[in-house]
C-alpha cells in the first residue's frame, strides 16, 4: 500500500510539474514579445476610466453613462500595478495622486505631451499585466482537461489554448474581453469543484451552516463570481450555470426536495457574497443599490457602437448585422482542425456521459454552458454584436477544453504504439501550420482567419482585419524614423494608438474625427487604418508605406503634395 501511495503521489506531482513547465514556457514566450503589440482603440478610455471615476466621486459629481455601468476591477488592478512599479522606481518621493493635479497650462502642446507620456508609461505596464491575467485561462483550461481526460494529460490543454490565434493575439492589449475570458474560465473550474463538493455531502451533518468547510467554500465561491462579474457584467451567468448544473445532477440522483432543504442557505450565502463584491466594484450601484443591476444589463445589452462592420464583402450598420454574424465569425476565425475535434468531443460526451464521474459530469455541463448559452441567447435576443467575435472570446477556452479532451480521448483509444506515434506526429504537423500562420501575422495574430477561407490573404478582402487599430502604432513608429521634421500628420482611425508613440518634437498630429482640429489644405502625411472609407481619402496623395500581413494592408501612410 505504501508503494501504491508513493506511486500515486509521484504521478500527481509529475502531472502538475508538466503543467507548470508548459505554463512557464507560454509565459516566457508571451513576456518576450509583449512589447511588439500596439495600442488598441479603447485603451486610453479604459486607462482614463479609473482616474475619471476617482475624480468625479471625490468631487461628488454623478458618473456619466459610459463610465458607471462598467466594472472597474481589471482597470483598477492594472492601475495598482502601475502605481506599484512607480513606487518601486521612485521610492518614498513618489506621489500617486500627481496625475490628478495636472492642470491645463497656457502651453497646450506641453500639457498634451505630458498626458500622452503618462498613457504610454501606463501601457508599458498594462500590456504585460493583461498578458499575466490571461495566464489564468491556461491554468484553468489545464484544470478542466485534467478532470475530463486525466491529470497526466492536463499539460496538453494550455498548448492548444495558446494556438487559438484570436485569443493569443488579444491577450496583450484587450482590456475588456481577455480579463473576462480568464476570470470566467476560472469561475467554470471553481463551479465544477463546488458542485461536486455539494453532491458528495450526503450526510446531513456535513451540510450544517456554520464555521466549516462547506460554508467557507460557498462564501469564497460567491466572492470569486463577484470578481468575475466586476470584470464584465456577464459573469453573473455563472451563478445560473452553477445552480442549473447542480440541479440537473441532483435530479439524476433523485431526492430533489431534500436538495432544496439542505442547500438553500449556501445559495443564499453565495448570492450575498456575490452581491457585496459586485457592488463594491460597480460605481453605478453606489447611488442606486437596488435597481442598478437591471439598469446595467439593459444598458449594456442595448449598447450600440454604430461604427459599422465590414462583413462578407459588405459594409453593415452594427444594428443591422444578420443573425449568423457571430456563428460565421467563429467558423472562420478558429483553426479548422480545432473545430473538427470540438465536434468529435461533443460526440464523445454524448456517448460516454453516463460513465463519467459526478465531477466530470459537472465539468461537461458547465463547459457546454460556457460555450453555447450566452451566444445562443444573444442571437435569439437580437443583441447588438460587433467587432468580429472579440466580445465572445470567453467561449474559446471552453472550445479548447473540449478540443483538447477529444484529442486525448482519441489518443487513448489507440492501443498500438506505432498508431499513437503516428497520431502524435500528424497532430504536430497540423498544429505547426497554425504556428506558421501566427508567426506570419505577428503581432496581429488576432486578425487570423483559418485556411478554409484562405487565411487573411483572402478573407481580409471580405472581413474586418485590424479593427482594434493596433497597426497604427507600427505606422507611427515608421514615420518617426522616416518622416520629414516639422510635418503635420492626420490620423484616420484610432488617434490615441498613433499619438502615444508620436515624436512630438517632429510632428503635429491631427485627429480626423475631432471637429476642434481643422487642417487648412492637405496634411503632410496621412496615416490611416484600413477600415471603412478611410483609405480612399486624399486620393491625390502618394502611398509611401504600408503595414501589411500576407498581402493585406492594415495601415497605410500617404505623403501629400
Amino acid at each position: 500500500m505504501i508503494l501504491q501511495h508513493k506511486d500515486w503521489k509521484s504521478g500527481f506531482y509529475q502531472a502538475y510539474l508538466k503543467v507548470a513547465a508548459v505554463i512557464c514556457a507560454i509565459a516566457i514566450l508571451g513576456f518576450s514579445v509583449v512589447g511588439n503589440y500596439g495600442v488598441s482603440w479603447d485603451e486610453s478610455l479604459e486607462i482614463g476610466m479609473v482616474k475619471n471615476n476617482f475624480d468625479l466621486i471625490t468631487e461628488g459629481k454623478p458618473l456619466p453613462t459610459d463610465l458607471k455601468h462598467y466594472g472597474v476591477l481589471f482597470n483598477l488592478s492594472a492601475e495598482v500595478a502601475f502605481q506599484a512599479t512607480q513606487f518601486t522606481q521612485q521610492g518614498l518621493d513618489y506621489d500617486p495622486l500627481a496625475d490628478s493635479r495636472i492642470n491645463v497650462s497656457n502651453d497646450q502642446a506641453s500639457f498634451q505631451n505630458i498626458v500622452y507620456q503618462r498613457l504610454r508609461d501606463r501601457i508599458a505596464v498594462k500590456h504585460p499585466f493583461t498578458f499575466l491575467v490571461s495566464l489564468i485561462t491556461y491554468i484553468s483550461v489545464a484544470g478542466l482537461v485534467g478532470i475530463l481526460a486525466g491529470k497526466q494529460y492536463a499539460w496538453f490543454a494550455p498548448i492548444i489554448m495558446a494556438l487559438f490565434p484570436r485569443f493569443w493575439g488579444h491577450s496583450f492589449f484587450n482590456p475588456k474581453d481577455i480579463p473576462f475570458a480568464a476570470m470566467f474560465t476560472l469561475g467554470t473550474l471553481a463551479s465544477a469543484f463546488l458542485v461536486n463538493y455539494y453532491i458528495q455531502k450526503e450526510d446531513r451533518q456535513e451540510t450544517q451552516f456554520g464555521f466549516n468547510q462547506i460554508t467557507l467554500y460557498s462564501f469564497l465561491y460567491g466572492l470569486l463570481i463577484g470578481l468575475v462579474t466586476s470584470t464584465r457584467i456577464g459573469g453573473f451567468f455563472l451563478l445560473f450555470y452553477f445552480g442549473l448544473t447542480h440541479l440537473i445532477l441532483r435530479l439524476l440522483q433523485g431526492n430533489f426536495l431534500d436538495y432544496i432543504r439542505r442547500f438553500w442557505k449556501f445559495y443564499l450565502l453565495i448570492g450575498l457574497a456575490w452581491g457585496i463584491t459586485t457592488t463594491i466594484f460597480h460605481p453605478a450601484s453606489w447611488s442606486n443599490p437596488v435597481f442598478w443591476f437591471i439598469e446595467t444589463l439593459q444598458y449594456l445589452s442595448a449598447h450600440v457602437r454604430d461604427a459599422g462592420d465590414f462583413f462578407m464583402g459588405q459594409n453593415w450598420s452594427s444594428k443591422d448585422l444578420p443573425w449568423y454574424y457571430l456563428p460565421r465569425w467563429l467558423t472562420i476565425s478558429i483553426p479548422v482542425f480545432f473545430q473538427f475535434f470540438f465536434w468529435i468531443g461533443i460526440g464523445f460526451i454524448f456517448v460516454k456521459f453516463q460513465r463519467f464521474t459526478s465531477l466530470q459530469k459537472a465539468t461537461i455541463l458547465l463547459v457546454l454552458l460556457q460555450v453555447f448559452f450566452i451566444p445562443i441567447l444573444a442571437i435569439l435576443r437580437d443583441s447588438t454584436i460587433y467587432g468580429g467575435m472579440r466580445q465572445f472570446l470567453f467561449v474559446l477556452p471552453g472550445i479548447a477544453v473540449i478540443t483538447s479532451s477529444a484529442l486525448i480521448w482519441v489518443y487513448q483509444l489507440l492501443k498500438l504504439q506505432f498508431l499513437r506515434w503516428f497520431a502524435v506526429g500528424l497532430t504536430a504537423v497540423i498544429l505547426s501550420i497554425t504556428v506558421t500562420d501566427m508567426i506570419a501575422l505577428h503581432p496581429y495574430e488576432y486578425s487570423y482567419f483559418n485556411r478554409a477561407v484562405g487565411g487573411i490573404a483572402q478573407a481580409g478582402k471580405y472581413y474586418d482585419t485590424d479593427y482594434w487599430g493596433t497597426s497604427l502604432s507600427e505606422g507611427m513608429k515608421w514615420l518617426n524614423e522616416n518622416g520629414e521634421p516639422n510635418s503635420t500628420v492626420l490620423v484616420g482611425g484610432s488617434f490615441h494608438s498613433a499619438r502615444i508613440y508620436a515624436d512630438s518634437e517632429k510632428f503635429t498630429l491631427y485627429e480626423m474625427e475631432n471637429p476642434e482640429q481643422q487642417l487648412t489644405g492637405n496634411p503632410d502625411y496621412y496615416l490611416t487604418l484600413h477600415r471603412w472609407e478611410l483609405p480612399q481619402k486624399y486620393p491625390e496623395c502618394e502611398t509611401i508605406h504600408a503595414v501589411q500581413r500576407q498581402g493585406i494592408t492594415l495601415t497605410s501612410i500617404k505623403q501629400c503634395p
